[in-house]
């Protein structure tokens, strides 16, 4: 592991210390399983690997999550069908892969929604995350709590700037529709593709682009593949810790009380970890050779990003995307 992903992970750590009642008495009665699409030095893991001593240590030891990371019991997209299914028992799902049960979840990518950081914890911690909570319910998903993965920014192998710098551009993008509509709007060439996949698909020339919170692009080692960082922060992804409803309907309320507060470790876990990626590991990126495009249009991103309504009303829905807008404040 690079320097720079120990450092994320000890900040994490130490949140997660900090958040976590002391001791475990006995060993896991039961154990519930907990997939997700990243690897062991990724948001993903930290954000586990908080829920999961949180819930060891609430339960004093009769509850035990299993972590399933990088993918090994299927994408992105299969795990949330376990967890509807009843197959997976836990999984942190980014929230455009919602998209198949909930065409107004996936919308919380939209480019620009939020303002900055602070205002989408704020909506998520408020009537926007407990909308979509709501609307997540009745395709057995219970949601446990938001999460955050960070605001996205492009790699490339070479700077973009701005909007024109998309045209014709060949940019991965995740199974998030949201996004991808919007990319074509904008022009480019988007296509969804599972993380695990990724690093590989830029390196063998299939992508030329992608984009990711930086935290992603550090636990990923996508600096391995690309040369340029343009700080463009257009959309903000959220993640889910979405409980089967197969799991929850055979809990005691207690037990399902007791996932929900340690979710919340997983929630600050995962705070904290991009707080300390736009630090430290924006700083290791360029320390490792990366060139950091600060220079970007943002006015130019946020303008063209608007004039993609329509294209994006078409797809979900004028109702929806002024339903969405209104619960940000």
């Amino acid at each position: 592991m690079s320097l720079s992903r120990r450092s994320l992970l000890a900040t994490v750590s130490a949140t997660a210390a900090a958040l976590a009642l002391p001791g475990i008495a006995r060993a896991s009665a039961r154990k519930l399983r907990l997939g997700h699409n990243n690897t062991t030095s990724s948001i993903f893991q930290a954000q586990a690997e908080a829920f999961a001593k949180a819930v060891a240590s609430l339960s004093d030891g009769r509850l035990g999550i299993e972590i399933y990371p990088n993918s090994q019991i299927g994408n992105e997209q299969q795990m949330l069908k376990a967890v509807v299914d009843g197959t997976l028992d836990l999984s942190i799902a980014p929230v455009g892969v919602t998209n198949p049960y909930s065409t107004e979840t996936s919308l919380f990518e939209l480019p620009y929604l939020f303002k900055d950081v602070a205002a989408a914890r704020a909506a998520l911690a408020g009537s926007l995350g407990a909308y979509g909570s709501e609307l997540l319910k009745p395709k057995r998903i219970l949601n446990l709590g938001w999460s955050e993965v960070g605001m996205r920014n492009f790699t490339a192998n070479k700077p973009i700037r701005s909007v024109a710098d998309l045209k014709g551009l060949k940019i991965r993008v995740p199974l998030s529709q949201a996004i991808l509509r919007t990319f074509e709007a904008l022009g480019a060439a988007p296509e969804t593709l599972p993380f695990v996949q990724l690093q590989e698909a830029l390196r063998t020339g299939r992508f030329e682009a992608q984009e990711n919170p930086i935290g992603v692009i550090v636990g990923g080692g996508l600096n391995k593949v690309q040369t340029h960082l343009s700080l463009t922060r257009h959309v903000y992804t959220p993640s889910l810790l979405a409980l089967s409803a197969d799991v929850a309907e055979e809990m005691a309320a207690s037990d399902l009380e007791l996932l929900r507060r340690a979710a919340k470790a997983g929630t600050a876990a995962s705070q904290a970890y991009t707080e300390n990626a736009d630090r430290s590991g924006l700083a290791s990126l360029r320390d490792g050779g990366m060139v950091i495009v600060e220079d970007v249009d943002h006015a130019g991103f946020q303008a063209a990003a608007a004039a993609a309504t329509d294209a994006l009303a078409a797809s979900f829905g004028s109702e929806s995307l002024r339903k969405i807008r209104g619960l940000v404040s």
